[in-house]
């Protein structure tokens, strides 16, 4: 009972850390199974563990059994928000939900090869914004994904140390959509002139979609320095992949405007408008896409036979690149967004987790994650976030019909973000941008799945 007592006491000492201030949600998700999620990701030296190779190949050689199985599915939801001070109300994104699902198994060839296979969710981002959202010229729409399958083996060159690889392909999904102003001559056929003058706007939703598959792999190490202490080490590759392009208009038109940007628009704009749409073309941005690669340190201890730990130490790579928005030409010339989205930064990031068994059947888990900026403060905005981070897991697993039973749930909290380069006016002139007025950004998550392991 003393040492139950005690691994409790362990393990809220982790999670008690939930108590320190938070800081946004990460694109990038800590795994798709429910052990995974539990440890809040923290599983690169996490040995005796299938889940975790899927982290680290070179654990796969650590398996005390022959070979086994896991099967995974669950929910991601997230949503943010922007309060924009001079009206003082909240407007929430939408569409908010997505699948996940997570795969793996293993089988031992030799002593000295075992192979295995996986697949994930690595990266996930989405969420769109109402059509009075002060960012909408900026970006009111983004649907990012990425899902993952990489074949892998891993050589242990003694009991004590091992290598992995994993090599595999990764599908990417992009969807982005913004809102432009476009002016109305008074021919909507013809460019606007001194002769043709522009005689009102319309604004209309543009957006774009594409998808990709691209290499993907993974490296890792284990070492037991004895049977308490195990470090490990694991890099995942970065995505990147030139996506082929669709772009149209989506909805109809949402407005029209005078040529101050302001209603009421003038007479016979309407008409003009419909004219001027189905002229025009929407043109697709530059479609590379890049993810960034992940470089992970990490230090399991067996703190007593019912409780282990471990804690992690994650560099990402600045390579977070999100293709271009779509433009509009018209015979007046061409319309685009006032700004791209912004590219990533490189960063540290800090986890830990703690595993307590009790009894034969009962597993309990728990863990955090602290992340630093990966966008740069002067660029940030609501559709990629990118400010620091913070994740607090846990997640249980029970032993039934000859294998385990999992779930695991993670809470992902957004820090508050004050911006002044997210509103501005639209006239006949052009977008001009109005850094006198301050907007607030939010966001929270979560993430949860259920599984089932059955090793043989």
């Amino acid at each position: 009972m003393a040492l139950v007592v005690r691994g409790v006491m362990g393990m809220g000492l982790v999670l008690g850390v939930g108590a320190l201030p938070v800081a946004a949600q990460s694109m990038a998700l800590p795994a798709a199974d429910p052990a995974g999620i539990a440890r809040g990701g923290t599983q690169v030296a996490y040995g005796y563990s299938l889940e975790a190779a899927a982290t680290n190949p070179a654990l796969l050689a650590s398996l005390k059994e022959k070979g086994g199985i896991y099967i995974a599915a669950g929910l991601e939801s997230s949503s943010f928000q922007q309060s924009l001070e001079a009206d003082q109300v909240s407007r929430f994104s939408f569409d908010r939900n997505r699948s996940i699902g997570g795969f793996g198994m293993a089988t031992r060839l030799s002593s000295t090869l075992t192979l295995g296979l996986k697949a994930d969710n690595p990266y996930l981002r989405h969420g769109k914004f109402e059509d009075t959202a002060p960012s909408r010229y900026y970006g009111d729409g983004l649907d990012l994904s990425a899902r993952r399958m990489e074949f892998q083996a891993a050589w242990a060159f003694n009991p004590n140390f091992s290598v992995g690889i994993g090599v595999g392909a990764a599908r990417l999904s992009f969807e982005s959509t913004h809102v432009v102003r476009l002016n109305l001559p008074d021919d909507p056929t013809l460019p606007a002139s001194s002769t043709n003058a522009v005689d009102g706007l319309v604004e209309q939703r543009v957006g774009q979609s594409g998808n990709k598959v691209v290499p993907s792999y993974s490296l890792g190490a284990r070492w037991a320095l004895n049977p308490r202490w195990t470090l490990g080490f694991a890099h995942q590759s970065g995505l990147k992949g030139d996506l082929d392009m669709k772009a149209g208009f989506r909805d109809a038109n949402l407005g029209l405007y005078g040529n101050n940007g302001f209603r009421p628009a003038p007479v016979g704009a309407e008409a003009r408008a419909a004219i001027l749409l189905a002229r025009a073309q929407v043109l697709p941005g530059h479609g590379t896409l890049e993810l960034p690669s992940q470089t992970t340190l990490g230090v399991r201890h067996r703190f007593m036979p019912i409780l282990t730990w471990e804690a992690d130490l994650r560099w990402t790579s600045a390579s977070l690149q999100m293709p271009s928005f779509s433009t509009v030409q018209t015979p007046s010339g061409l319309t685009s967004a006032p700004a791209e989205l912004p590219r990533g930064k490189s960063h540290l990031g800090v986890s830990a987790s703690a595993e307590l068994e009790l009894g034969k059947f009962w597993t309990l888990r728990g863990g955090i994650s602290l992340d630093q900026r990966s966008v740069d403060e002067s660029r940030t905005e609501p559709l990629l976030g990118g400010s620091n981070s913070a994740t607090f897991s846990f997640g249980a697993g029970y032993k039934m019909w000859g294998g385990e039973l999992s779930i695991g749930y993670q809470y992902r909290q957004s820090e508050d973000q004050d911006t002044h380069r997210l509103t501005g006016d639209w006239g006949a002139s052009g977008f001009v941008a109005t850094p006198i007025n301050r907007v607030r950004m939010e966001g929270m998550g979560h993430l949860v799945a259920l599984g089932f392991k059955k090793m043989f």
